[in-house]
């Protein structure tokens, strides 16, 4: 009896990653320094793409606003020290809804920059 493989990657993953790998470059190409900037590690320039809600977690890889474009230094420590990391901004849980998300971006920017945001306008740019 003979017997078809299976394949490793479905024709429907083959097209996300495709459609990935086109995301990656435009992004690595537009937003070239490394928005984490984390003391004493940090190499500046981007050459990672990292999701702030993983796919895992329900969040999508090729969306603009779920994702950071990060040094290999900054992308490592950020995937190491998940505890900072979430405290800081850099990664939301699965559960998190948009408010959660709204003030992940305050975290980074409070993170980046050393101020801290009390109001809560929402108008106001923040990444």
């Amino acid at each position: 009896m003979r017997r078809t493989p299976i394949n490793a990657v479905s024709p429907k993953r083959k097209l996300l990653n495709v459609s990935r790998k086109k995301f990656v470059a435009k992004m690595l190409e537009e937003r070239f320094y490394c928005e984490a900037n984390i003391p004493e590690i940090c190499r500046n320039i981007a050459s990672d793409v990292h999701e702030i809600k993983t796919r895992a977690r329900g969040g999508s890889i090729v969306d603009e606003s779920n994702v950071l474009c990060l040094c290999r230094f900054c992308h490592s420590f950020i995937t190491d020290h998940p505890a900072w990391a979430t405290e800081n901004g850099f990664i939301v849980h699965s559960w998190s809804g948009p408010a959660e998300i709204l003030a992940a971006k305050r975290a980074r920017v409070a993170y980046a920059t050393g101020t801290v945001y009390l109001d809560d306008d929402e108008s106001e740019p923040f990444w």
